[in-house]
């Protein structure tokens, strides 16, 4: 089974949030639009700080998880997704600095309102922050997300959690972060070690 990462029900509002704190003016409300914003609802806040850039939220992998899977682990409730998505979904391979990567990628390749980036944990591969089905249909809505606010979603493949993958990963990063100056850039990442993810600004 693939290690799983406790992708948690905030990490959209984590990119939300973070996107509305650095966002300036009146407009900063309206960069992300909703999206099933009910069901992916904020559970009990436990903590803020930093003008409310950092916010932790009381997660429960069983309640946010699990209680929204039809078959455990493997398929979500169809009405937590929207797979029209997948039309915009391409799976690519870029030369870069660092060697040829493959990576995927849903969205603005130019021009992106923003960019978020998931790197998969220990055992996973690019194809995981695109699995629609699976994670509580989190990642499906980050794609969602990055498609309706003209926004770019990535994943990528690579070789190691040291310095030779951090390479590849600044790489292909940097080389979509120039096709879409002054595009804030997200970073979402399932663990290495632990079952915990994390989201920030880059």
């Amino acid at each position: 089974m693939t290690p799983r990462p406790a992708f948690r029900n905030g990490l959209i509002a984590v990119l939300a949030a973070s996107m509305f704190a650095f966002a300036p003016g009146p407009a900063a409300a309206e960069l992300v639009a909703p999206f099933k914003d009910k069901l992916f609802a904020y559970p009990a806040r436990l903590a803020e700080a930093d003008g409310g850039r950092h916010i932790t939220v009381d997660y429960r992998e069983e309640r946010d998880i699990d209680g929204r899977d039809e078959v455990p682990e493997r398929r979500v409730w169809s009405h937590y997704v929207d797979l029209g998505v997948r039309r915009a979904q391409k799976d690519l391979t870029a030369a870069t600095d660092a060697g040829r990567i493959a990576h995927m990628a849903v969205g603005r390749a130019e021009k992106a309102r923003f960019i978020v980036v998931y790197l998969h944990g220990q055992g996973g591969s690019r194809r995981q922050g695109m699995d629609d089905m699976t994670f509580g249909g989190n990642f499906n809505r980050l794609k969602n997300l990055a498609v309706r606010n003209d926004g770019l979603y990535l994943t990528l493949d690579f070789s190691d959690f040291g310095a030779g993958g951090a390479r590849q990963v600044s790489s292909l990063v940097g080389a979509y972060a120039a096709r879409s100056p002054g595009a804030p850039v997200f970073v979402a990442c399932g663990s290495r070690r632990s079952r915990r993810p994390s989201g920030s600004r880059a």
